[in-house]
């Protein structure tokens, strides 16, 4: 079942989940020598990251930043110093205050002009640090293995820690109602008609905001030891119901993938968005 967290106010949510993912990061990095971490963006986890990078707060010290590797759940189309970009955010709030090696700070590249080739070119990222990954490592990750990568992983899961919000829509990365990545045979193989079923990585256009996304696939949000949800504010109430609530309909619901993860999804939530709960 998964854990559920109810902060008092926006401090105290950043605080929890810092102390949280704190204990997480530590934990991965004594397990298997190195801590992988996707990042999310939006409003909320600002908070969270500028309290991970204060030093006057006890857990800039504690996290083993030389050890972390930093990825992203999804991406906007648009270049890194855009006011939009997700690692832009990021970098600004927490990776230019703490120590974490420039090499092990893995980014969409939402600037290459074809969102579909910086899809592909995420996906050559993430082949690239699993093939890097210590051979002493040894049991198999969950991510497909089609593409002739050796599977010696001693983690069960690529990803240490999934950070993640939700949108008011109920979607989750750049996973929107309705999209075809939404469909139950995404995890087949891709073909060359269909390109982008079965990656780790994809662009999405969201319509609705007349502009492309590049996003991580359900499987490869779904390959992680522990996800945690960092969710605020009353709009995000309907979402949070539909989340544990709600029928399964997922292509409806995109947050509802998650019950797919169980135990291993942790909820971090302030008094507003578990209102209906």
């Amino acid at each position: 079942m998964a854990r559920l967290t109810v902060a008092d106010n926006d401090a105290d949510l950043a605080r929890r989940a810092a102390a949280r993912l704190t204990e997480l990061i530590d934990g991965a990095a004594d397990a298997h020598g190195q801590a992988l971490m996707s990042l999310t963006g939006g409003s909320t986890p600002r908070a969270l990251y500028s309290t991970l990078a204060d030093p006057q707060q006890p857990w800039r010290e504690r996290i083993p930043w030389p050890r972390v590797h930093l990825f992203w759940g999804d991406e906007r189309h648009v270049p890194p110093d855009h006011p939009d970009s997700n690692y832009g955010m990021a970098k600004a709030t927490l990776i230019d205050h703490v120590p974490i090696p420039d090499a092990q700070i893995h980014r969409m590249h939402g600037e290459i002009p074809d969102a579909h080739e910086a899809a592909v070119d995420y996906e050559r990222t993430l082949n690239s640090v699993m093939s890097g990954l210590s051979r002493s490592d040894d049991v198999t990750s969950a991510f497909p293995q089609s593409n002739g990568l050796a599977s010696a992983f001693r983690r069960k899961s690529f990803f240490d820690v999934m950070l993640l919000g939700v949108g008011a829509d109920a979607h989750i990365a750049s996973l929107f109602p309705g999209s075809e990545f939404l469909d139950p045979d995404i995890g087949r193989p891709s073909t060359p008609n269909q390109p982008d079923v079965g990656r780790r990585v994809a662009a999405v256009w969201a319509a609705h905001l007349n502009a492309w996304r590049i996003t991580l696939t359900p499987g490869a949000i779904l390959d992680s030891g522990t996800i945690v949800m960092l969710v605020a504010g009353a709009k995000k109430a309907a979402a949070m119901h539909a989340a544990f609530a709600e029928p399964l309909d997922v292509k409806r619901y995109p947050v509802q993938l998650l019950r797919a993860a169980s135990d291993r999804v942790e909820w971090f939530l302030d008094h507003a968005a578990a209102s209906r709960l």
